[in-house]
């Protein structure tokens, strides 16, 4: 079986995940980041080869809450293309969703394969406990292979998007503007003032100037750990060394465990 053109499949995304009613970019970002970030290199399981998100136990991870709305939203795609695995379907929608939204292009290659049963399904827990702190980013991303610089480099796609309170808890939006991939998330990281937010949802943070953005504590942890602080400073100052190294890093995420 041949394989798919990429450019006719980066047309078919977009109009997947952008019409008249709703911009799916954010979350299709984040079923790329959460289908890869299960990589662990001591032992090379888990990772974007195989897309096991589609079984359980990895489909009922708490962490991948509400991901099944663009999986369908995407399995038309498929469908029309079964040459083409889920695996480099759903990595390959991230990349193009964030150049979309105005990032940078991310390389991309063909060939992941898709996985027959949940066998290969790493152990949940894997993903980043946004209620955690400095230490455990670095656990969870050291374990993958990511260094301090390449952590707060993929933290800056909280750019895109909101939390939703019924899918993991916490809720808002990080930055003023949630459908344009810029710099924008480590500019305001740095020159808002935060505060715990009153609300009977778990701890999060709130600027004190609107309370209508919104940062988790692992957010927090980039600005109070120094060295993460130093890459914010960094990307905060510089969005064209933000691009590149996220059009890298990105890259470098969704190709974990293939």
């Amino acid at each position: 079986m041949s394989l798919p053109d990429v450019n006719a499949l980066r047309s078919e995304i977009r109009l997947a995940l952008i019409n008249q009613k709703a911009n799916a970019c954010p979350i299709a970002i984040r079923l790329a980041w959460h289908s890869s970030g299960t990589y662990q290199e001591s032992d090379d399981t888990g990772g974007s080869n195989g897309a096991s998100m589609r079984f359980a136990p990895e489909s009922t991870d708490d962490a991948n809450a509400g991901l099944g709305i663009v999986r369908d939203l995407l399995l038309p795609i498929k469908k029309a293309h079964p040459e083409i695995s889920f695996a480099d379907l759903w990595v390959l929608g991230g990349h193009v969703a964030v150049e979309f939204l105005g990032g940078p292009m991310v390389p991309f290659r063909l060939g992941r394969t898709d996985a027959q049963d949940g066998s290969v399904c790493p152990a949940n827990g894997r993903l980043p406990d946004a209620a955690q702190g400095a230490e455990h980013l670095r656990d969870v991303f050291h374990r993958m292979g990511f260094n301090d610089k390449e952590i707060v480099c993929l933290s800056g796609a909280h750019t895109l998007g909101r939390c939703h309170k019924t899918r993991s808890g916490f809720d808002g939006p990080w930055t003023t503007n949630p459908l344009q991939f810029d710099n924008n998330y480590f500019r305001l990281l740095l020159n808002m003032d935060w505060q715990k937010r009153q609300w009977d949802g778990p701890e999060q943070y709130e600027d004190k100037q609107t309370q209508r953005l919104m940062m988790l504590p692992t957010d927090m942890a980039l600005i109070t750990d120094p060295i993460f602080k130093t890459h914010v400073e960094t990307y905060a100052k510089d969005q064209e060394t933000f691009f590149d190294d996220f059009s890298d890093v990105f890259a470098k995420l969704t190709s974990l465990g293939w």
